[in-house]
């Protein structure tokens, strides 16, 4: 249902773009709009469920597009044509039927008129439109023969996950056969003049925008700091005690923004902020604590907590069973387990060891022929590195280098959040202060999940919130575009998440660019940068007009870091 979806959003029609000819004539025309990435995912994702093959590799372009039209796209047409007859609708049905009807008058010449037809027609926030938003404002205006107003802000087109792309809007005449007077509104009227002075300089290094000369309105200046932190622990004692000066300043408490590049960065800081009883304000797509995939990784640690002890055999034989569900890609099938389940029995196991060298013996089919035991074996080492960690850190990363049914998986994203961006990494990196305390690290991510049963969701009309209940907020830069705040903290400000390490092209480059645009201009008051040297700086840093080697403040020292990992 998504990948249909998507289909309408990239503006393919399943009523006008009936042959191959059609289908090709518009894919090559989201590639000229900088659309061609869309339609490279959907190419894997149709690999991914099978309906491709995998040999995708040196196929030439036409040769592709051919397979898609063939393997998928007659079938999209199909499916979009029964589920509007069996009024089955999805959000994006609401725009596509919408346009369909439009479309269909002015084809059929029942143009609008009198009353019932619009004088003009103003779309803001333009540069967010994808091409099935196009296609709509286009048949809204041609409809009426109204006049036509576009606003927005190229610096700020962020939303291209969702199929937008800044051409539409630094280029309108192209798309809507229009002759465009362009006015370029220069005054800023939400930032301090420091804040809009870097944030130039820094978006400047764009291609793809249009010049523009842009002034403060306030010649108020904010506090701008960027700090270098060696660990975690760092970040977190920084932040709690700027929230926490935050909520003290009596009647009038700052709103404070956590920003993140990825969703995975900001689950440490939910567990931490949960823990110290500290109220805050989170997306839904955050709330990644409360996904099924979640449950099934704390149970994990459970096991490993509880492998030295002895058991029933009962209850190691599920433990065992638990275990291979999660180390492939899949769950064992039906049948698979069953057999297993009788292998494991027979062999009484009271300790997880022993049924770990149960599986490792077992020679019947196991996700496929298990030829000599090699998938029995492989999934038994992989169990048995698992329950060897120590710490619960280690444990952790364990199992995100060897349970492939943890990693990350878009298509299965789809159903549970946890795998758009499993956050290991960031997990192992906080529970290093728990070193091998299991029972205190599931404690406290309990209690994380339990605060965000009530925290309350943010919108754009969030200001109605009590302040003094809700000064934090966290949030990725992507839900950031349109808020602002007192005091914002961009986390991890180095190279490889800010940008992205998958963006590569110019036009990938410079889209991660506008994200980090947008991230830093949302603050009043402060934004404070969090970098790792170590790591390497975000490039952007230097953009913005700073110099790495002299205005990045060291937070603490080597005994600091010693007493924050012991105090906590």
């Amino acid at each position: 249902m998504n990948m249909i979806d998507t289909f309408k959003s990239l503006g393919f029609d399943h009523v006008r773009h009936t042959s191959y000819s059609d289908f090709t004539h518009h894919w090559k025309e989201l590639e000229r709009e900088g659309l061609g990435w869309h339609l490279e995912e959907q190419v894997k994702q149709l690999v991914r469920f099978d309906v491709l093959d995998d040999d995708m590799d040196g196929m030439s372009s036409c040769a592709l597009q051919r397979e898609v039209f063939e393997a998928y796209y007659v079938f999209w047409r199909e499916a979009t044509e029964h589920l509007a007859d069996s009024a089955t609708f999805t959000l994006e049905d609401q725009k596509y039927f919408a346009y369909q009807d439009e479309r269909k008058s002015i084809e059929q010449g029942r143009l609008l008129s009198g009353a019932a037809s619009y004088d003009h027609v103003f779309v803001d926030e333009f540069q967010d439109v994808n091409p099935l938003d196009l296609a709509l404002v286009r048949a809204i205006a041609e409809r009426s023969r109204a006049t036509l107003t576009i606003a927005g802000d190229d610096d700020q087109a962020i939303f291209e996950w969702r199929g937008a792309t800044p051409e539409y809007i630094l280029d309108p005449a192209k798309f809507f056969n229009l002759q465009f007077d362009t006015y370029t509104l220069g005054v800023n009227y939400r930032s301090p003049a420091n804040i809009v002075e870097h944030s130039q300089k820094l978006i400047a290094h764009n291609c793809r925008r249009v010049p523009k000369q842009i002034s403060a309105h306030s010649a108020k200046k904010a506090k701008v700091e960027i700090l270098e932190v060696s660990n975690l622990s760092e970040s977190l004692e920084y932040i709690h005690s700027m929230v926490v000066s935050s909520i003290t300043q009596g009647e009038n408490p700052s709103r404070v923004a956590l920003i993140g590049r990825k969703r995975s960065q900001i689950i440490p800081y939910q567990i931490y902020f949960a823990s110290k009883d500290i109220p805050f304000c989170a997306a839904e797509d955050l709330h990644v604590f409360l996904s099924d995939t979640f449950e099934r990784l704390l149970k994990l640690l459970i096991i490993k907590a509880d492998a030295d002890r002895r058991q029933s055999s009962r209850q190691v034989v599920d433990h065992i069973l638990f275990l291979c569900n999660l180390a492939k890609r899949y769950p064992l099938n039906k049948s698979n387990r069953e057999e297993l389940r009788s292998h494991l029995q027979r062999s009484r196991p009271n300790s997880i060891t022993d049924g770990i060298n149960a599986l490792a013996g077992y020679r019947g089919e196991l996700k496929g022929k298990n030829t000599e035991g090699r998938t029995s074996i492989e999934i038994a080492d992989s169990i048995r590195m698992f329950i060897a960690s120590e710490s619960v850190s280690d444990a952790l990363l364990s199992l995100s280098d060897n349970f492939e049914g943890l990693q990350q998986d878009f298509g299965k994203a789809e159903e549970d959040i946890f795998f758009t961006d499993p956050p290991f990494f960031q997990l192992a990196e906080y529970a290093m202060r728990y070193e091998t305390d299991y029972d205190s690290f599931v404690d406290d991510i309990e209690l994380a999940k339990e605060t965000l049963v009530y925290v309350p969701p943010f919108g754009d009309n969030d200001s109605g919130n009590d302040l003094s209940k809700n000064p934090l907020h966290l949030m990725t830069a992507l839900r950031a575009k349109g808020k602002e705040f007192d005091k914002v903290v961009l986390l991890d400000v180095q190279d490889g998440i800010w940008p992205n390490k998958n963006a590569r092209t110019p036009n990938e480059l410079e889209s991660e660019r506008r994200v980090f645009y947008v991230g830093f201009t949302r603050a009043k008051e402060q934004v404070s940068i969090l970098t790792h040297r170590v790591s390497g700086v975000s490039p952007y840093v230097e953009e913005l007009g700073f110099d790495v080697e002299t205005d990045i403040r060291r937070l603490g020292g080597n005994s600091d870091r010693q007493r924050i990992i012991k105090s906590d």
